[in-house]
C-alpha cells in the first residue's frame, strides 16, 4: 500500500503535481504528462481509465465518473461537479450502484435543502448525470433522481444602488493592494457598462483585433460555447454580442492595460501578467465585500475603513445592475445576449419601481 499524501490531497490517484505541472505515474512507473490546469488534467487523465476495472459501489462510480465525464464538461461545471461529488460521497458512496432508489434521493434532496434550496438543487442534478453514466456502463436501468422534483428555488432580488455601489468602488484601493485595488474597479466598471459575465471578463485578451474591432468590444460569451462530440474541443456556437464602445468603456481598457505588463495574456492580470482564476477573483471579491460590510480595524481595534454596507452583494449583481438600469427590456437584453427576453425581465431587472405619492383624501366639502 502506498504513502498517504501530505500535499495536493485533492488528487486522483497516482496523479502528481510537480513544477506547475500535472502527472500520471503508471504501473511501470513511467511518468505522462498530464498538462498544467486541472481541467486538462482530468481530460487527459481520461485516456489512463481501466474501463475493465469492477464498480462495485458508487464510490468506484464516481470516481470513473470524474476521470470519464467531467473533463467533457466546460471547466466552471467541471469544478463544480467535483464538489458536489465530494458532498454526494458520504450519503451514497458504500452503496451497490444499483441499490439507490428514488427515497434515498428524495431523503439526501430534503436533509440538503435545510441548509441550501440551490445546492440541494445542484447536487441533484450531479447525481442525476452520474446516475445515467451508470446506466451506460449497464451498472442499473433506471435514474431514480427522473422521479425526484426540483425544488422551488426564490430568485434573486438584490439591487445594488449607486451609492452602494460607489462605497464599494472607493473602498476597494483602500482594503486591497493598491494595484489589486485599481482592477477591482475596473471589473466593477467594466461589469456595470457591457453587462457581461465574470468569467467572460476574466478572459479578455490584452491586445487582440478580432475582440476589440472597430464597432465595440466583440465578447463570445462562454455559456453559449460546447464541446464537440467528436474530438472533444471547446467550440464557437456562433452566438456573441458587440459592446459599442464609449468614451467610459475606451478609458477602462486603457486604465487595465497601463495596470500590468505590456505583453500579458489577459487585458485583466496580477501585478506578474498572469490572469486571475475564477476561484482567486472570488476569494478577492469576497475579501472586498467582508470590508464592505464588517469594516476594518487596527490591532488596537481604532478602525480603518468603517462598514460601507449594511447588506452584501455579488459581482454577478453588477450584471443584474446593467440589465436594471436601462431605458428598457429589449436594450437590456441586447447587452446581456438572452435567448429569451422573458429571463431578462424575471431574473435581471431588479431595480425598485417608483410611484409618486397619491393625493391625500380630505373632507368633502358640503354642497
Amino acid at each position: 500500500m502506498g504513502r498517504r499524501r501530505t500535499k495536493n490531497k485533492d488528487l486522483p490517484q497516482r496523479v502528481y503535481l510537480k513544477h506547475g505541472r500535472y502527472w500520471f505515474i503508471d504501473y511501470q512507473a513511467k511518468w505522462h504528462d498530464l498538462g498544467t490546469d486541472k481541467a486538462e488534467m482530468y481530460r487527459n487523465l481520461a485516456r489512463f481509465v481501466d474501463r475493465a476495472k469492477p464498480l462495485h459501489t458508487m464510490r468506484d462510480v464516481f470516481d470513473r465518473f470524474i476521470l470519464e465525464k467531467i473533463p467533457l464538461l466546460a471547466p466552471r461545471t467541471q469544478s463544480d461537479y467535483r464538489g458536489y461529488i465530494e458532498n454526494l460521497r458520504p450519503a451514497f458512496g458504500d452503496a451497490a450502484p444499483d441499490e439507490p432508489t428514488a427515497g434515498d434521493v428524495f431523503e439526501y434532496r430534503n436533509k440538503r435543502a435545510e441548509s441550501s434550496v440551490t445546492q440541494a438543487n445542484r447536487e441533484k442534478s450531479c447525481l442525476s448525470s452520474v446516475f445515467t453514466a451508470a446506466i451506460e456502463w449497464k451498472l442499473r436501468t433506471d435514474n431514480p433522481c427522473r422521479l425526484v422534483p426540483k425544488l422551488s428555488e426564490a430568485e434573486r432580488d438584490r439591487y445594488v444602488f449607486d451609492h452602494e455601489y460607489l462605497a464599494v468602488y472607493d473602498l476597494a484601493p483602500l482594503v486591497m493592494q493598491e494595484v489589486s485595488g485599481q482592477v477591482m474597479q475596473c471589473l466593477m466598471d467594466l461589469a456595470t457598462i457591457t453587462g457581461q459575465r465574470e468569467g467572460d471578463l476574466l478572459r479578455l485578451p490584452c491586445n487582440d483585433p478580432h475582440t476589440y474591432a472597430k464597432e465595440g468590444i466583440v465578447f463570445r460569451p462562454n455559456k453559449s460555447k460546447r464541446r464537440h462530440p467528436r474530438h472533444g474541443k471547446i467550440i464557437e456556437t456562433g452566438k456573441m454580442v458587440i459592446i459599442e464602445w464609449s468614451d467610459e468603456l475606451h478609458t477602462v481598457v486603457h486604465r487595465l492595460r497601463a495596470l500590468g505588463p505590456r505583453l500579458r495574456p489577459t487585458l485583466v492580470c496580477n501585478q506578474d501578467g498572469k490572469p486571475y482564476t475564477e476561484s482567486g477573483f472570488r476569494s478577492n471579491w469576497h475579501r472586498l465585500m467582508q470590508a464592505a460590510v464588517k469594516g476594518t480595524k487596527n490591532k488596537d481595534g481604532t478602525w480603518i475603513t468603517e462598514p460601507a454596507l449594511a447588506q452584501p452583494f455579488t459581482f454577478h449583481d453588477l450584471r443584474a445592475k446593467r440589465a436594471s438600469d436601462a431605458e428598457d427590456v429589449l436594450e437590456a437584453n441586447n447587452a446581456l445576449a438572452h435567448d429569451d427576453v422573458k429571463t431578462t425581465q424575471k431574473i435581471y431587472r431588479r431595480k425598485p419601481r417608483r410611484a409618486r405619492a397619491g393625493a391625500k383624501i380630505t373632507t368633502a366639502l358640503n354642497v
